[in-house]
């Protein structure tokens, strides 16, 4: 509970914020690493998520290359992809007897594609390690950069952390590219899903103790009010 205060408490500002003004949206979106894994993870992201959570991990793809330039971070660009595209993989999957938060499953599902593909094992541990930890209550700046421009991308597209440290012209860029449309209530359902099937995870406590207010306040879904 008090880590799950911690996540709605940090991120309220963020949420009561007005959208940012800018022009036309015009920057360029950040292309994916060409290689091999990068092409299979993505095409296996396209064949298990549904499109407004493909969308999702896709825009946290943009938002974390952006907080990469913002924090001076220096990745391994491939593993963030993977990361990225990967990280909700079991977010709604079937209970499991011996782990009780999806990011934990998706990561375990993550090493072992990373792995089965021929990549080198430190490789599959930076992509396990971001996207076991994309649900901390803070950003987790111990557990090397991919861990926390996944964790800062995703809660920027969940509930609008850091909106105010990209430009508004990126924002509006990326959210045309790749439309937020129905986000809010199709996590909403995957959250009510999770609260069921894992009862002591951190997003179902999340869901209980009133997640329902940043999906719903996200200013990144009123950039089009300006």
């Amino acid at each position: 509970m008090l880590q799950a205060a911690t996540i709605q408490t940090r991120s309220l500002p963020s949420q009561l914020a007005r959208a940012p003004k800018s022009g036309p949206a015009t920057p360029a979106l950040i292309d994916p690493p060409d290689s091999a894994l990068a092409g299979q993870a993505l095409e296996h992201a396209r064949e298990v998520l549904s499109p407004g959570v493909l969308a999702h991990s896709l825009r946290c793809w943009q938002w974390a290359m952006r907080f990469r330039a913002v924090d001076g971070l220096e990745p391994d660009p491939e593993a963030l992809f993977v990361a990225c595209v990967l990280h909700d993989t079991a977010l709604g999957a079937p209970a499991d007897a011996h782990v009780g938060c999806f990011a934990l499953l998706g990561a375990d599902e993550a090493r072992r594609f990373v792995v089965a593909r021929g990549a080198p094992a430190a490789s599959a541990e930076t992509v396990a390690t971001a996207i076991a930890r994309h649900m901390d209550p803070r950003t987790p700046t111990g557990h090397g950069p991919e861990a926390a421009l996944l964790h800062d991308a995703a809660h920027l597209d969940v509930a609008g952390y850091r909106v105010r440290d990209l430009p508004p012209d990126v924002l509006r860029s990326v959210i045309a590219a790749l439309p937020r449309d129905g986000l809010g209530a199709e996590f909403g359902e995957l959250a009510r899903r999770e609260s069921r099937v894992r009862p002591r995870s951190t997003v179902a406590v999340l869901w209980r103790s009133g997640m329902r207010i940043p999906l719903r306040l996200n200013p990144l879904d009123r950039l089009g009010d300006h």
